[in-house]
């Protein structure tokens, strides 16, 4: 029973041999959030404008480190979970301009679109014209990120960046011109437009 026992570093050296790759990548991801979390939640909240998004980021980052299979990256696990989270936060960034322009189209479906037949350049001038019009109605920032948006086609985040405001400030005006423009065009007064605006969506 005494011979058993072996070596005290023996056993510890065995015990840490027969942890499964599962068991000890835990414990490396463990030793990864309790050293570099901080870290990591400051480095995603730069690139998101976001604490509560990076948060997000970052625990899903963890989730994917805890799955991966590759063992060739065991002496730089904490360069590849900021890789990871650097990735997830490219995505995120992305589905966001994807979001807003599916929002685009369904909150104003033909608003820019070229109509058909051969009037087709007469009533798009007009359309175009009434718009501008519309934008001039509008606070000086909403009309600047909706109009970087939509005619020098950058990002939310290059706006964000650009007007000194964050992602979700953006995304707010961006939505906030489409919307008024699509409550002029339905034929409401300004104040009226402004007004149903401020009261948020009837449905």
């Amino acid at each position: 029973m005494g011979g058993s026992r072996g070596d005290p570093e023996q056993g510890r050296g065995a015990g840490h041999d027969g942890a499964s790759p599962a068991d000890a990548r835990a414990l490396e991801v463990e030793r990864l959030f309790r050293d570099h979390n901080n870290s990591l939640i400051q480095f995603l909240t730069l690139r998101l404008h976001s604490r509560h998004e990076a948060r997000e980021v970052a625990q899903e980052a963890y989730v994917r480190l805890l799955q991966l299979e590759r063992t060739d990256v065991a002496g730089f696990l904490r360069a590849y979970l900021f890789r990871i989270a650097g990735n997830l936060a490219i995505d995120r960034i992305r589905r966001r301009a994807t979001e807003t322009r599916f929002q685009e189209s369904e909150l104003v479906p033909d608003l820019f679109d070229r109509p058909p037949g051969p009037e087709a350049l007469v009533m798009e001038s007009q359309r175009v014209e009434q718009i501008r019009g519309f934008l001039q109605e509008l606070p000086e920032a909403v009309r600047d990120a909706f109009l970087l948006f939509r005619t020098e086609d950058l990002d939310q985040e290059s706006i964000a960046r650009r007007l000194g405001i964050t992602d979700r400030m953006v995304r707010n005006h961006i939505t906030r011109a489409l919307m008024y423009c699509r409550l002029r065009l339905e034929g409401l007064t300004p104040a009226d437009a402004m007004a149903k605006l401020k009261a948020g969506p009837s449905r």
